[in-house]
């Protein structure tokens, strides 16, 4: 080895280490899941997802945001009509550390819930972050307006975020996220929104997914 000032010094194997390929400073993606199904018999169900998910990164910068439309019936009857979107904006300020915000609307009017709009502001923590898994962690407070029922309400909110991405093989991913929000207003009611599940490469862009969603 030849330091900068041109001198040959010995260096042992034990010294040395393989160095990691750093995150490239701009990166981008963009998956849609469809299903479908049908269920004919004492009862007959339908029920259709289309799911958005993308997400943007520029140096310390990074933005994620998805749309999901969600309709379920039954003996002809509809029993879910939901439309969510997620937005979350977050700075790496001192690595692991992040501060950012968050935005979320959504409505079911099967539900009677004809709007509810969420805000906040976060901090949080990577717990991982390599080529082969994630895992990030937020808390933070913001305010929640909403209409359920007929009644038009609002106030202060506490929410709490994590995702969870592990690369179990070439061909396989494990994923995992969890969205509560505790409202300090009306009924303080909690709202807990998680989904878990596999994701199978089949071919070229395309693939195969199973997952439990809760809501």
């Amino acid at each position: 080895l030849i330091d900068e000032s041109g001198v040959a010094r010995p260096v042992a194997l034990t010294d040395l280490a393989e160095a990691s390929e750093p995150d490239p400073y701009r990166d981008w993606g963009l998956k849609v899941d469809f299903n479908a199904s049908y269920n004919s018999g004492n009862t007959e169900s339908e029920n259709t997802l289309l799911f958005f998910d993308g997400f943007f990164r520029q140096g310390d910068h990074r933005h994620r945001g998805d749309l999901t439309f969600r309709n379920e019936s039954v003996n002809s009857q509809q029993t879910q009509d939901q439309t969510l979107f997620n937005y979350g904006y977050n700075w790496i300020f001192s690595d692991p550390w992040f501060m950012g915000a968050s935005f979320q609307y959504e409505r079911d009017p099967i539900r009677d819930l004809d709007y509810r709009y969420t805000a906040g502001l976060l901090i949080g923590r990577d717990i991982f972050d390599d080529a082969n898994k994630y895992l990030g962690i937020s808390l933070g407070a913001g305010y929640s307006d909403q209409k359920l029922g007929g009644v038009s309400d609002g106030g202060a909110v506490g929410l709490w975020n994590l995702r969870y991405e592990h690369s179990l093989l070439a061909w396989m991913d494990l994923f995992h996220t969890q969205n509560f929000t505790w409202q300090f207003y009306g009924n303080d009611n909690s709202i807990y929104k998680t989904n878990t599940g596999l994701s199978f490469d089949i071919i070229d862009d395309f693939y195969f997914t199973t997952s439990f969603r809760y809501d």
